[in-house]
């Protein structure tokens, strides 16, 4: 099996939430057992009235074209493609076997991410219908990466 330079998360601010980021930590060090991981962090600038959202979301873009030049660029998007884990699973091992060096998955803040980097996008990628807090996204997003890691090496995590 090829294996990827690195899976890298990037995140549109710090989470807040204690239990989620250790939630986080917990997944991000179980990867790191497969495959090298680095997760990032753009700065969230903060609520804006309505007129200054736009701007606000092209210098979150901006700052987050710097983070995922290059590699597969993986957005969370609720009009994107659902996948089960069997599927992400799959997906994940098809790139691993086409040699491609890094994976970048992004989630976006409150405002979502913005449309610029969505364009640039390999795979849009959605978790389901369900409207889900940005921090519980990553949460949902880790564990998935993890699990599909544990099926493409055979380990019983997948049940």
């Amino acid at each position: 099996m090829v294996c990827f330079v690195r899976f890298r998360f990037v995140w549109i601010g710090k989470t807040r939430d204690r239990l989620l980021a250790e939630l986080e930590d917990g997944y991000l060090r179980r990867l790191e057992h497969f495959i090298p991981t680095e997760r990032i962090w753009v700065p969230e600038l903060k609520k804006d009235n309505q007129s200054q959202v736009s701007a606000r979301l092209d210098r979150e873009a901006r700052s987050l074209e710097r983070k995922v030049k290059e590699g597969y660029l993986v957005v969370l998007d609720e009009a994107g493609r659902e996948f089960s884990s069997s599927e992400l699973s799959a997906r994940l091992q098809e790139l691993m076997n086409r040699g491609v060096h890094e994976v970048s998955f992004v989630v976006g803040g409150y405002g979502g991410v913005p449309e610029p980097i969505k364009q640039l996008a390999s795979l849009k990628w959605s978790l389901g219908k369900l409207t889900l807090p940005h921090e519980l996204a990553r949460v949902v997003l880790l564990e998935q990466v993890y699990r599909s890691m544990s099926m493409i090496r055979s380990l019983p995590y997948h049940k």
